[in-house]
């Protein structure tokens, strides 16, 4: 059997609590795994309060189990983001508990941390609103694919560029169309494709039913494409603005050059081009002012987190391996004390 790498510091960050004993015997299925192919990781669970009792015997077989406690009601994104945003490791797996007998997670991070790119899970179903989804991404900026699975591993530094994203909460599950930002997809694994535990996967869900969750992602991606929508309305406010004004030099023109106009239309034109120009200018200015808040405006997890149970060190064997011994001040201070006596 090769050594686990030493060089490399692992992060599996779960965005909600094993729901049944089949997915805590998975999590710690994947704790052995870790621990022979990486020295140095860990798992991050986000979970309420109440979920502590029944993690207790999944504390004890998974040592290095970071236990997040987040404040009640938080969402779906909400949760992915705050596990995200806590992890440590220079590889960053954000997933979900119900994918975690589908994917084989340490070849994804091996493969982010080699290509540096995010990895991306791929289920073989049939999304039916895939196409809805897709299109709604592109006005959001966001990568939707069909067949993408929540499981995505994130090198260090692309995971920042994914928190530095003005919509961080759908960042982290539909990764940013930035050229900075090269996507892989990994398929699911060859023994569980087309198998019995297919319809299982399709009907999971860890924070209710698989309808409400996608109804949720349609809404927030409609809402994530208020930025494109601001700068069309900014651009059809200011062709209208100068459509306006055009209008009434027109309208000028036309009452200084022609001796007779029929009575009442200059001032009809004027009095409508003017507001034409005037409304064109006034909704510009707000769209780019609304644009500008909305970059502006970023939501921050550290609210989301109000305590950790379980913390781990995952360096302090380290000082044993090479006997190594720190001094203390007390230490130092007895000898000089000895001596003055």
């Amino acid at each position: 059997m090769s050594k686990p790498r030493d060089d490399l510091l692992v992060s599996v960050a779960l965005s909600g609590p094993a729901r049944d004993a089949a997915q805590r015997q998975q999590l710690a299925q994947l704790g052995r795994e870790l621990d022979t192919r990486f020295r140095y990781w860990e798992i991050l669970l986000a979970c309420d309060v109440a979920d502590d009792a029944s993690h207790g015997a999944l504390q004890a077989s998974v040592p290095n189990l970071r236990l997040l406690h987040l404040r009640p009601g938080a969402s779906f994104y909400q949760r992915r983001l705050a596990v995200a945003s806590e992890a440590i490791g220079d590889v960053v797996v954000v997933t979900a508990a119900s994918e975690l007998g589908y994917l084989d997670l340490a070849t994804m991070i091996e493969t982010a941390e080699a290509r540096h790119a995010l990895v991306v899970g791929r289920h073989v179903d049939a999304n039916p609103l895939g196409s809805l989804a897709m299109a709604l991404g592109r006005g959001a900026g966001l990568t939707i694919g069909p067949h993408d699975m929540l499981t995505i591993a994130f090198p260090r530094a692309l995971l920042g560029i994914v928190l530095a994203h003005p919509d961080r909460l759908l960042a982290t599950r539909f990764p940013p169309v930035d050229q900075r930002l090269p996507i892989l997809r990994q398929d699911m694994r060859a023994d569980v494709q087309g198998g019995a535990d297919l319809p299982r996967f399709r009907s999971g869900s860890e924070t209710g039913p698989l309808l409400l969750r996608r109804t949720e992602v349609l809404h927030r991606l409609t809402i994530s494409s208020a930025p494109r929508v601001l700068t069309l309305v900014a651009a059809a406010a200011l062709l209208a603005a100068f459509g306006g004004m055009l209008f009434a030099a027109y309208s000028v023109i036309v009452w200084l050059t022609l001796e007779h106009i029929q009575p009442g239309w200059f001032t009809t034109s004027l009095a409508l081009s003017l507001t034409a120009a005037f409304l064109g200018f006034a909704i510009f200015g707000l769209s780019i002012g609304l644009r500008r808040l909305l970059e502006a405006l970023t939501g921050g997890p550290e609210d989301l987190i109000i305590d950790e149970a379980a913390p781990i060190d995952l360096f302090g064997k380290v000082m044993d391996e090479f006997n190594v011994e720190i001094a203390t001040h007390q230490d130092h201070a007895a000898p000089v004390r000895n001596a003055a006596e």
